[in-house]
């Protein structure tokens, strides 16, 4: 093979030496966000320039075009590892992983393969010849339809990475502004002189400096790896900072539009809101959350129905300015604050009701006192005595429930695969031994399985069958709990306390829908706070309804595991 000099191989053959030199240095940051790409960019300059400046010096036609498989491999390949590096270097590796990446390879590996074939199908181009200047090999063909898609894609390629990069020199500011400009204008001059070659503006169409012109570029990336510390300040460390912040935060976070379309949701959001992280990004807001969400609002209280359980959330939001100070949306945190104003209700209600039975029921035990003190009537002194005993009682009654809720309370937690009949019915069997004439019914069918706290669910439904028994009329009371609806799709069941007694009064109810007790509103005990409260703790909701025939309790809990089929 004869070989003839030229100053023209000088160019490429230059870029071929730097760029095993830039290799060298760039070995220890391979590992580095972007470093393995950036090598491999570089391989494939060195393969491009290298291949191309033996080319210049070769006539042989037969080899000659055999250089061009090389030359063209570099090419077609650095834009897909140029693209690889600004996407990992700017915190986008996920996208590098990708299957667009892999296809985006195949069809330049296949461009490559189209190349090498090219004299059986003259796809790319034809009537191939060298056609020598300044003493160069240079070739000249007629381009075809292949070749201008080539290069299409590689323009494509290099100014998507190009922009990666211009938007890292812009958001993240001063720290990254060296680094991404000096690597996004080392592509200006070859990309100039490659498009000078492909539309014909140069004097000869054999005369293609762009390996000349990746001297310039290797020597402006040489500048940034070891003077602006490329690889020591990546913005890949920032934005994966900034996502991971959000992403695993153990908090529901949204992004949202100035439109109220949801843009992003961190994992927690999608879980508590169920959110396709794919299929439902762009839809509206307060339809992917079911409830309305003022987001001009600095703060505000949402109730969410997440795994069946019904949830409080203290919204926070703030507006999201680009860099220019546009609005361009909002971002919502929202905080979980259900066991915090359950805590507060409790300490409110406790409060009240304690304070207001405590000073009714000394009243009554000071005033009968005083009369019986005052008075020598052994009958009226005999019943302002059981009076006074029957109020301590009651009192101490009082103080004994709220001490055994907030035990309940203060244990829960601890969720147990609870089958619910057998419980149901063993707690049954205890109120019977205390009112043994009385008739307790429990219809659930076996296998029905909950995970549930055991201990919040027995003092739920302990209250609700004392409560049935005390106020029931008669000398048999009757109190049946059965199965009313079983909600698979939300994992969920409804069960419901009949009784035959003269119903909850409606403003005992009106206190327990209201969720606090008002001076001139107490509810009578703490019984129904304690059904409330103990339900609410389990993630579930409760109704009270009563009329002349009885009072019916409905009860949901979440937590189903398992349950028979109900019968039709």
């Amino acid at each position: 093979m004869e070989l003839s000099l030229t100053w023209l191989a000088l160019g490429p053959l230059s870029a071929f030496v730097m760029s095993l030199y830039f290799i060298w240095h760039l070995w220890p940051y391979r590992d580095e966000p972007g470093g393995g790409l950036f090598i491999a960019t570089v391989v494939c300059e060195g393969l491009w320039t290298g291949s191309y400046g033996v080319a210049l010096l070769v006539f042989d036609p037969v080899v000659r075009q055999l250089l061009e498989i090389p030359i063209w491999f570099g090419k077609s390949f650095i834009t897909v590892f140029f693209l690889a590096y600004a996407l990992e270097y700017t915190g986008r590796a996920e996208i590098v992983r990708s299957k667009w990446m892999y296809l985006l390879g195949a069809i330049q590996f296949a461009s490559v393969m189209l190349v090498a074939t090219n004299p059986l199908h003259h796809i790319a181009w034809n009537n191939y010849h060298i056609d020598p200047i300044f003493g160069a090999a240079t070739v000249a063909y007629t381009h075809q339809t292949w070749l201008f898609m080539s290069m299409l894609i590689f323009y494509s390629l290099t100014t998507v990475a190009l922009l990666l990069l211009l938007e890292a020199f812009v958001s993240y500011g001063s720290v990254y502004r060296g680094q991404t400009a000096v690597v996004a204008l080392s592509f200006f001059l070859p990309f100039v002189a490659n498009a000078a070659w492909l539309f014909n503006w140069v004097p000869h169409p054999g005369l293609n400096l762009t390996t000349s012109a990746l001297t310039i570029h290797l020597v402006l990336d040489f500048y940034g790896l070891f003077h602006l510390d490329m690889f020591e300040q990546s913005p890949a460390a920032r934005r994966v900072g900034e996502r991971a912040a959000i992403h695993d935060l153990g908090t529901p976070v949204l992004i949202i539009d100035t439109k109220h379309r949801v843009i992003d949701a961190n994992e927690e959001a999608e879980r508590v809101f169920g959110i396709d992280a794919v299929g439902d990004i762009g839809g509206q807001l307060n339809d992917l959350v079911e409830t309305r969400i003022d987001v001009t609002a600095d703060e505000q209280l949402i109730t969410v129905r997440t795994d069946g359980e019904r949830r409080e959330y203290s919204v926070a939001s703030s507006e999201v300015v680009d860099s220019t100070g546009i609005h361009v949306g909002y971002t919502l945190v929202f905080q979980d604050v259900t066991e915090e104003k359950r805590r507060e209700q409790r300490l409110e209600v406790l409060n009240r009701v304690l304070r207001h039975n405590l000073r009714n029921d000394m009243t009554t035990i000071t005033g009968y006192a005083e009369v019986i003190q005052d008075t020598d009537d052994p009958e009226e002194i005999e019943e302002h005595t059981e009076t006074i005993i029957e109020t301590g009682r009651e009192l101490a009654e009082l103080g004994d429930k709220a001490r055994k809720f907030e035990q309940a309370m203060g244990e829960s937690g601890e969720r147990q695969r609870v089958e619910f009949r057998t419980f149901l019915a063993d707690l049954a069997g205890e109120f019977r031994e205390e009112y043994p004439d009385s008739h307790i019914d429990v219809d659930l069918p076996d296998g029905l399985e909950l995970d549930t706290d055991p201990a919040v669910a027995r003092m739920v439904f302990s209250n609700l069958v004392e409560n049935a028994l005390k106020h029931a009329p008669g000398d048999e009371p009757r109190v049946e709990i059965s199965l009313a609806e079983v909600e698979r799709d939300q994992n969920s069941v409804v069960l419901t306390v009949r009784d035959e007694g003269p119903g909850i009064p409606d403003h005992e109810v009106k206190v327990i829908s209201q969720g606090e007790e008002r001076d001139l509103e107490h509810g009578s005990g703490l019984g129904l706070w304690i059904v409330q409260w103990g339900v609410n703790a389990l993630g579930g909701d409760v109704s009270f309804e009563g009329d002349e025939t009885g009072t019916v309790v409905t009860v949901r809990l979440p937590g189903l595991v398992d349950a028979p089929r109900m019968k039709a």
